[in-house]
């Protein structure tokens, strides 16, 4: 293994290399950087303990510092000084028998409560697992029972006050909360209480943003997309005519598109009682387990989103998705935070943000007076309470059809310059 004395310039350079490596550091002896093939690294302390090499792990770059790494080896060195052995002390604390550690407890929340969420959130909450707490606050090894408010304030504290992240801490905290509440109910850990009560929420997380784009901004949103290629153009144009939310489009499936759906809907007949009647439209049904609230939606396809997909359908057709990667064939587009921040700095839309189209849609419909009902159904947001239990039977597809119609008719008369003469009826 090669020594060098290692600075923090050196370790943040390192690029992953073909096979692992381990570096010794000449400074702080015992220290030891690995660095893996997938570019991760991490400190150790590599001791002798009663005749026999031994490795404690320390924790991972960057959230473990070069020098937070030497203050430890210091320690950890008195340790083995005063006759301790301290790996044998971490493991010896990992099988303590009926003595669950955090990485057990998460273990069993991740394989019991997960599937019971959408995959978004699913994947969202074994990231701050994995990542957050275990890799670099090191919660992994640390008994359930030892946990106290402390563990979950430095947890907080790192992401929101020193990487200035309030949502994201924020996130963080309520993913702990949702595992020692699920250890208190359904494991029996033994805790007085969850650690993460009477730990700070930061209100500077929480802010709601409101922002909604104006018919210029739209106009000059449309022509900038106009300039860059497929599929990119038509996954903006489809989140601006659709209000759906990015990840849900990004994975559309052609498989999904229904041309010409038998759909029911409500009219009042001549005796003044409702009637079911049947009517044809063009569908995109969104699955329940891509979707947020975990239920299926239907989609109604308005005119305009009609002449995209019709557009996309021989670059893309022989795909699976709708929205295929340039780059990488029979895969859906993955991200286009590129194309984010090119618009925040090409166009006069600085603080462009791809979730305010989903928002400015909403507002948008309520302007032409859609009815929240209808507009709560496009969004596909859960209805709570009797309301939610009355309107479950009926899916809505005629008037969301008419409203999204509309919104179309409005975005194609702000792109072209030209006013579209419409009368307004309140829809609902």
């Amino acid at each position: 293994m090669p020594s060098k004395k290692l600075t923090h310039k050196f370790v943040e350079g390192l690029k992953p290399p073909k096979k692992s490596i381990e570096y010794y550091d000449e400074k702080e002896t015992g220290l030891i950087l690995r660095l893996s093939k997938t570019g991760s690294k991490t400190f150790a302390y590599r001791y002798r303990f009663a005749g026999k090499n031994r490795r404690f792990t320390i924790g991972r770059f960057p959230a473990v510092g070069l020098a937070d790494a030497r203050a430890k080896v210091m320690k950890l060195k008195v340790k083995v000084n005063d006759g301790m052995d301290p790996q044998a002390e971490k493991e010896k604390r990992r099988y303590k028998p009926n003595e669950l550690t955090f990485r057990e407890l998460a273990d069993i929340f991740s394989k019991q409560h997960l599937p019971t969420l959408a995959e978004r959130t699913q994947a969202e909450y074994q990231r701050h697992i994995d990542v957050e707490l275990i890799d670099n606050h090191n919660w992994g090894e640390i008994p359930v029972s030892e946990f106290t408010s402390q563990h979950v304030r430095e947890v907080l504290n790192q992401k929101g006050q020193i990487e200035g992240k309030f949502t994201m801490a924020n996130r963080i905290r309520s993913t702990a909360s949702k595992i020692f509440d699920f250890g208190l109910t359904n494991v029996g850990i033994k805790l007085e209480r969850n650690p993460v009560e009477n730990t700070p929420v930061f209100d500077r997380g929480e802010n709601v943003r409101d922002r909604v784009y104006n018919e210029e901004e739209i106009k000059e949103l449309w022509k900038y997309w106009e300039t860059k290629p497929e599929p990119i153009q038509s996954y903006y144009k489809i989140l601006l005519l659709t209000g759906q939310r990015k990840t849900e489009t990004m994975l559309m499936e052609w498989s999904e598109i229904s041309w010409n759906k038998a759909c029911k809907r409500i009219r009042i007949g001549e005796d003044g009682k409702p009637k079911q009647e049947a009517f044809l439209a063009d569908i995109w049904t969104i699955p329940g387990e891509r979707a947020k609230n975990n239920e299926e939606t239907d989609v109604p396809l308005s005119d305009m989103v009609k002449e995209i997909l019709e557009k996309l359908k021989p670059i893309t057709g022989d795909s699976k998705y709708v929205f295929e990667s340039p780059r990488i064939k029979g895969q859906p587009l993955n991200s286009v935070k590129s194309t984010d921040e090119k618009i925040q700095k090409e166009t006069d839309i600085s603080d462009f943000r791809i979730h305010d189209l989903r928002r400015t849609v909403a507002t948008k419909l309520e302007e032409s007076l859609v009815d929240q009902i209808v507009i709560q159904k496009i969004m596909n947001h859960k209805i709570e309470g009797v309301t939610g239990r009355h309107y479950q039977w009926y899916n809505y597809n005629d008037r969301k059809l008419e409203a999204l119609n509309r919104w179309s008719w409005r975005v194609r008369s702000i792109i072209s310059g030209e006013k579209a003469e419409t009368k307004i009826h309140k829809l609902g």
